[in-house]
């Protein structure tokens, strides 16, 4: 059939049907008062309409409803966002024990300032921009840099609903300066005279400038309403240390203990009464554990949502698919200190060129590491770092031999045995005359095995030869480090390195608890292979400066120079930012000429989360606790919500 034909016969089945339905809808339309049909009426409209008819209708509103969805559709897309929800629990491994959550004692420990840095609030807090005002409203500075005055914001109060007001701030930094409560704030404290003007101005008096002071006000402010009924000497004695009230965002809900008194798990809640941005999530735990290992276990069965750190030898033990690693920079050096006074070798300038010559940095930081550090040669880096960037140094074993061939003679190791064993046998001639020990004796027999057993192992395999000057002595340096996994790698890399320079290179391992004790306070290392973390500001003054050569001060290399401490000093009094990275750098000039260190590496900081925790946004860290900075902005609920 043509369509033509089927055409006019479909339009002559309508006409015909048409005509005899013309008279019943007429009668129908006459009964009501309304043109539009009710949809009492509207339900019996498939009764008046053909099969055609009711295909082009069903049709029609498929069309419309599709349309209208797809319409909603695309406002709602344009008009709203997935975000985050209030609801949800935190919960992190960490490893070792709260003491002090005071913010006049936290520095001591990880786990304190952890907890510190979201009970509590400062007068300025470090973000990704920079320094910016947190319980302050804002700060003058005097034209000489030494008063500042603080204007406070108003209507904040502390998570147990007493008023915040300058009382607070004044008593807590007269508190750090008081060595009757023996606070590691003391220093960054002393000599500054802390005024209250009123309730809502606090100014604070330098004897000089200091431009990294503004950073000290970062510390938590304690609520004096509670402290100061406390005498100073028993500040640490107080219980209200495990159980604080603060201005943060966060505030102490409970804490659990074990039969032994240990703390098993501390609880925080959302601070009603904060100042700023509401947290997300409903409450924060914190469980603590002896090892990373078992850390780690509590990750795998999500008995935690995150640990705080992992070290790079455990990474390959986290169950990746449900995880993820945040890979922080973190401003830490770690760097081979050289004691010249204790090792008069270290004092030849040859020496201390070729050992940093004959170091492969990168392999280091790829072995040692498994590549979390950034290779460094300054102790700038990071942002500030940047201003005052050095040319690289870079591995070079050709020059390094070349500079100790003009002053040590190679030995081969055969020789070198065989000198050893006489000079062993020398030293044991007056012990062997004594006893009556002859060349034709067991014992000297005995003696001369003995002998030749040490001098076996305390030589290397890998060696391929060793030096000597002189007078016949040979090369022989020993580093000393703590013994964790990281600093034994590294440190057997390094050693290795400068073995095949002819060095006698040793590592001395001491239990991390008892280096501070045995090895860093008595300054008894000939190299010590250690990490310093600079913080926030680039001050080197405490690592470098002549006064902070005997502990508690940092000065490793027991470094002095008349030029470099005046640049120190300078720097630390100088407001104008270009004219202080000016000075930093002429003084990373004279460090680098003077090379009383190797700056190696900066370790690179592992935090690993649940991947069911959103809004984590961290790239660089000043410190450990500033990874829980911005717990305020992570969720784990999500709704939708419009745009404004």
């Amino acid at each position: 059939m043509k369509w033509n034909r089927l055409v006019v016969w479909l339009q002559r089945k309508i006409q015909n049907k048409s005509s005899s339905l013309a008279l019943d809808q007429r009668l129908v339309t006459r009964l009501q008062n309304h043109r539009l049909p009710r949809w009492s009426q509207l339900k019996y409209l498939p009764s008046f309409l053909s099969p055609m008819e009711k295909k082009l209708v069903s049709l029609c509103i498929g069309i419309i409803m599709s349309a209208t969805l797809l319409t909603s559709a695309l406002y709602v897309i344009h008009h709203s966002t997935i975000g985050p929800k209030e609801g949800g629990e935190y919960s992190e491994a960490l490893i070792g024990q709260p003491k002090y959550i005071n913010p006049l004692f936290a520095n001591a420990n990880d786990i304190d300032s952890d907890l510190v840095t979201l009970i509590y609030a400062g007068l300025f807090t470090t973000t990704e921009h920079g320094l910016v005002p947190e319980l302050a409203e804002n700060v003058t500075v005097s034209p000489d840099g030494k008063t500042y005055t603080i204007k406070l914001k108003q209507n904040i109060y502390w998570s147990d609903g007493e008023p915040f007001s300058a009382d607070d701030v004044t008593f807590t930094l007269e508190s750090a300066q008081n060595p009757e409560v023996g606070s590691t704030l003391l220093p960054a404290f002393q000599g500054v005279r802390v005024e209250k003007i009123d309730d809502t101005v606090v100014r604070c008096t330098l004897k000089e400038p200091f431009a990294p002071f503004l950073h000290s006000l970062t510390v938590g402010i304690l609520p004096s309403h509670i402290w100061s009924e406390i005498p100073p000497s028993n500040l640490k004695l107080a219980t209200i240390n495990l159980q604080p009230v603060g201005t943060g965002p966060w505030m102490f809900s409970k804490l659990t203990k074990d039969s032994n008194g240990t703390i098993q798990t501390y609880s925080l809640n959302q601070n009603p009464l904060y100042f700023g941005k509401k947290p997300f999530l409903k409450n924060l735990t914190f469980k603590f554990f002896t090892d990373y290992s078992t850390a780690i276990e509590a990750l795998k069965s999500q008995n935690v949502s995150a640990i705080s750190f992992v070290p790079h030898e455990l990474s390959g033990k986290l169950p990746i698919k449900s995880i993820d690693l945040h890979t922080l920079e973190f401003p830490q050096y770690t760097a081979l200190f050289f004691n010249q006074g204790r090792q008069p070798l270290l004092k030849n300038d040859r020496m201390r060129q070729a050992l940093m010559l004959g170091l492969d940095k990168e392999n280091i930081v790829e072995k040692g590491l498994e590549g979390a550090g950034n290779v460094i040669d300054s102790a700038f880096f990071g942002a500030e770092g940047k201003k005052v960037s050095p040319v690289a140094i870079t591995f070079d074993k050709p020059k390094a031999l070349s500079l100790l061939d003009a002053e040590w003679t190679r030995v081969e190791p055969e020789e070198y045995f065989k000198i050893r064993s006489e000079e062993l046998l020398k030293s044991s001639v007056v012990t062997s005359s004594q006893n009556n020990i002859t060349s034709s004796t067991p014992a000297q027999e005995e003696l001369l095995k003995k002998i030749a057993t040490t001098v076996r192992q305390e030589m290397n395999p890998d060696q391929p030869f060793y030096r000597h000057d002189k007078n016949n002595n040979f090369l022989s340096l020993t580093i000393t480090t703590a013994d964790t996994p990281e600093y034994r790698r590294v440190g057997e890399l390094i050693t290795n390195m400068w073995r095949l320079l002819g060095i006698r290179a040793s590592l001395q391992l001491i239990a991390p608890r008892q280096i501070a004790r045995e090895i860093i306070k008595p300054r008894a290392y000939d190299i010590l292979l250690y990490g310093e973390i600079i913080g926030s500001d680039p001050d080197p003054f405490p690592f470098w400066h002549s006064s902070q050569v005997e502990y508690p001060g940092l000065n490793l290399s027991l470094y002095t120079n008349r030029t470099a401490d005046k640049l120190l000093e300078d720097g630390r009094t100088t407001l104008d930012e270009t004219k202080r990275m000016g000075l930093y750098t002429k003084f990373q000039d004279i460090i680098r000429n003077d090379l009383p260190a190797i700056f190696l590496y900066s370790p690179l900081h592992t935090f690993a989360v649940n991947k069911n925790i959103k809004g984590i946004n961290l790239h660089q860290l000043a410190a450990p606790p500033d990874r829980l900075k911005n717990a305020s902005s992570w969720y784990m609920k999500t709704s939708l919500i419009w745009k404004k």
